[in-house]
């Protein structure tokens, strides 16, 4: 049986290391504790950089929305022109409009594929 003896500094030294740790896990996970936290920069005024909203970029989700919106509706192939998207994604964002509550209609037509749009409410 080995015996160990440990000095008085030496438990000390052990006990102050256990607590660094625990200091440091109570921050939590990605934040800083507020001892290290370094003073937030000041704001530029942005007002002047910023564009009009007419010239903001649209979502694809909106660029989608809009072209199934219209009368005629939209064919698949539209829709992926529009966006760059593959037929599968645009399929999910389809998905994902009827998910959010709009009500979509699909017709299918002999000469140009499937159609399509958005019901309008009753």
């Amino acid at each position: 049986m080995k015996i160990t003896t440990t000095t008085k500094t030496a438990k000390q030294r052990r006990a102050s290391q256990s607590t660094a740790k625990v200091k440091r896990k109570s921050a939590g996970r990605g934040q800083r504790s507020s001892s290290t936290r370094s003073p937030a920069p000041a704001r530029a005024d942005t007002s002047d950089t910023r564009k009009p909203d007419d010239q903001r970029r649209t979502s694809k989700k909106a660029t989608i929305e809009a072209l199934v919106r219209r009368t005629e509706g939209a064919a698949i192939t539209e829709l992926m022109t529009a966006t760059g998207w593959q037929e599968h994604s645009v399929r999910a964002a389809l998905t994902g409009l009827r998910k959010a509550g709009h009500v979509i209609t699909r017709e299918r037509l002999d000469d140009s594929g499937t159609r399509y749009r958005i019901a309008k409410a009753v």
